[in-house]
């Protein structure tokens, strides 16, 4: 958020949730497991459903898969 990045304030926040077979994270499985603000969390959450992962494939056919990821919010 640039209100934390103007005062210099770096993060972290660690999400847990679903990827699903089209490579999409199903909003609704969303677990904050850490954070170290709550506007780090709120960036997460709004960019969740933009991003595309590769899905997880079991015998090769593509599967739902829990994931847990650490999002870093560091200043350069």
């Amino acid at each position: 958020p640039d209100s934390l990045r103007r005062a210099g304030v770096e993060g972290q926040v660690t999400a847990q949730f679903v990827v699903d077979t089209t490579g999409r994270v199903d909003v609704g499985s969303f677990v904050l497991l850490e954070s170290s603000h709550g506007r780090f969390t709120e960036s997460v959450r709004q960019a969740l459903p933009g991003m595309y992962f590769r899905p997880a494939l079991l015998n090769g056919q593509k599967i739902r898969q829990l994931v847990q990821l650490p999002f870093v919010f560091k200043l350069q």
